[in-house]
Parts: C-alpha cells; structure tokens; sequence
C-alpha cells in the first residue's frame, strides 16, 4: 500500500509541475498562494449582485487590534458609525417596506418587538419564531433589531418576536443569553415548545445555538425547529475560511480588528471556548431540527459547515444552505432577489415541516 501511495504522490507531483507548481516541504504545512484581482460573482442575481458591487472592494489592510482596556469604547465608536446610514430608520420604516405590523413589548422584562405579516401561513398559524438579530454581539439593536425578523415574517408567514437583548458594550456574557433564555422561557407559557422556532444570522446564529446549549442545562424543553443563518459559532476562529475567504468576503472583510475585539468584549472574564459563547464546541446531541445558511464567499463558511457537520455526526435533522458567490449575511442583502427568496423561502418550508 506504502509503495501505491508513493506512485501515486509521484503521479500528482508531476501533474503540478506541468502547471508550473512545485511541491516541497512548505506545501505540508504554509504555503504562498499567488495575487489575484476578483470581481463580485457572476452567478448572483441582478438585485444582490448591484447591492454587494455597492459595497465595493475589501481589500483594505486589517484594522489595528484594539487596545484591551478600550475594547467597549472602540466598539461603541464602531457601531456608531455602522448604523448612521440607518439613523433615520423606523418601525413604520420596516412596516411598509415588508408588509408587517411591529409592535414594541416587553417579555420577561426583556425589550422585544412583536412583528405580525399581512398573512399568516396556513400551515404556521399557531407558532411563533423567535428572533436574535446580529451585530457582533454589540450592535444592531432598537429599531434593526426587528429588520431580519421583518423579512422572516413577510416571507414565510410567521408571527416573529425579535428579542432586542444586551449589547455587550452595557453588559457582556451571559446577559444576552440570559434575555433569550428568558423570553423562550416565558413563550413556554403561550406555545408549546414544538410550536416555537429560534434563528438568527451571525451573532444571531451563535445566540440561536447557545441558547439551545444552554435550554438543554437547564432541562427545559427544546423549540421544533432552529434557523442558523452564517453563525460566528466560533470565537477562537479556527475556521479554514477564516483564512481563505479573508478580503474575498466584502461584507465581512476579515475577523482581525473589530471582530476579534468584539469577541473579546463578548466574552468578558469567560473563556472563549465556553460553548454557550462558541457554541461550536457543544454538545449538539438532542438538537432540533437545523436549518443553514451560508455562500461560498462567506468568511464565516467553514463555522458554518463545522456546525452543520456537528448536528449530523449527533443524528440531527439538518440543511445546509451554500449560496454561490454570497459574502457574509448578503443572501438577505437584496429583498425580493433570487437569493432571498430561496434562502427565506426554504426556510419557510422548513418550519412548515417541522413546527
């Protein structure tokens, strides 16, 4: 077998020169890949191929780390800046761009956004879905809290409660899984468990896992169906399209900077490998159903792939989404595209066949 696999070897290290590449050492552990310029893909959509051009080129240095005694200023800085362009949008905003009602409550003591569609699916009266939006775990709250969870609703017909948790900049873990966790806790009270679903994209896909983590602790009853949209479910980053997606991701350009200090913020005086703060490292055996999505520009991809192949080795009923050319969260980038029917739209169905 020993003397097959050195034919072999010989077989492809020759097929790699005729390509001009030579094989040594280095390629066992680094190696250098050669510059190249790339545009937006060409598969996506008219609509999500003119939102992520807007965005323009990633290719810009990485950010100094910040300093660690001025990671909650920095950060509050940062999202100040994120959301201006956002500065002047409402509820009624959201309301009449999707098609929805969106009443602000109170659950659990916990802020919250009741969000109702037009029309209720046949096969969804009766369930609700709730809500963790994204944002790093330290922006994206107020009004664009409700804005991911105005698109669920519009789309698949759902009642929606989007939980407008603790940022870390007020307070970091587990304040905002506390305030999932409590909310949950308290639609126990109206819906039967098997009749709630729980999602969220990136920083909502991470509380949508730590949650579950963390309700199966506790021994509560877990929802029917979970939506897992891009999850940073890692905060060590660990994932090999932390590195190869690296500026090829123009929505999320690079964890360096801003990322890693807002994990850092996250997680406080916990270890970062804590799974109910990456949740990659949990234990998935009992979970619900799962449904994934990601692209393959998506620097979060491999978090992504890592957590739908965890559900599976525990025997977990999961679908994982890959959207060709799709950067981080922009599968959602373009209301009414190809790509946020199909990513929304499957989702639908989904809940339907599982709530």
């Amino acid at each position: 077998m020993k003397a097959i696999g050195e034919m072999f070897r010989g077989i492809w290290v020759c097929f790699l020169g005729l390509f001009g590449f030579t094989y040594g050492p280095s390629a066992l552990g680094d190696w250098v890949v050669p510059e190249k310029q790339i545009s937006v893909a060409a598969g996506l959509s008219k609509e999500t191929y003119q939102a992520v051009s807007s965005l323009g080129s990633s290719q810009v240095k990485p950010r100094t780390a910040f300093p660690p005694n001025d990671l909650r200023q920095n950060l509050l800085r940062v999202a100040e800046q994120a959301m201006m362009p956002y500065r002047d949008v409402t509820l009624e905003t959201h309301e009449s761009l999707f098609d929805v009602e969106i009443e602000a409550i109170e659950i659990a003591g916990v802020r919250a956004f009741k969000i109702r569609p037009s029309r209720i699916a046949t096969d969804l009266q009766g369930r609700i879905f709730m809500h963790a939006h994204g944002g790093g775990h330290f922006m994206g709250g107020g009004v664009m809290a409700t804005r991911e969870g105005a698109m669920i609703a519009a789309r698949s017909g759902i009642e929606v409660v989007s939980v407008d948790y603790t940022l870390s900049t007020a307070s970091p873990f587990p304040a905002a899984l506390d305030d999932l966790v409590a909310v949950y806790q308290d639609l126990l009270g109206s819906y039967p468990a098997g009749l709630i679903a729980i999602g969220g994209s990136s920083a909502g896909g991470n509380l949508t896992l730590a949650t579950v983590l963390r309700l199966k602790e506790l021994t509560v009853n877990l929802p029917g169906a979970l939506f897992v949209g891009t999850p940073n479910a890692d905060l060590l980053f660990t994932g090999d399209t932390i590195t190869t997606n690296e500026y090829v991701d123009n929505m999320l350009p690079t964890v360096e900077g801003v990322i890693r200090a807002a994990a850092k913020l996250y997680a406080g005086d916990f270890d970062l490998k804590n799974p109910l703060i990456s949740p990659l490292y949990g234990d998935y055996a009992g979970f619900p159903p799962t449904y994934l999505v990601s692209g393959t520009r998506d620097l979060l991809l491999s978090d992504t792939v890592k957590v739908h192949r965890k559900l599976r080795d525990a025997g977990v009923v999961a679908d994982l989404n890959v959207f060709e050319g799709i950067p981080h969260g922009a599968y959602l980038a373009a209301p009414g595209s190809s790509e946020f029917e199909a990513s929304l739209g499957d989702l639908k169905n989904f809940l339907e066949t599982h709530l």
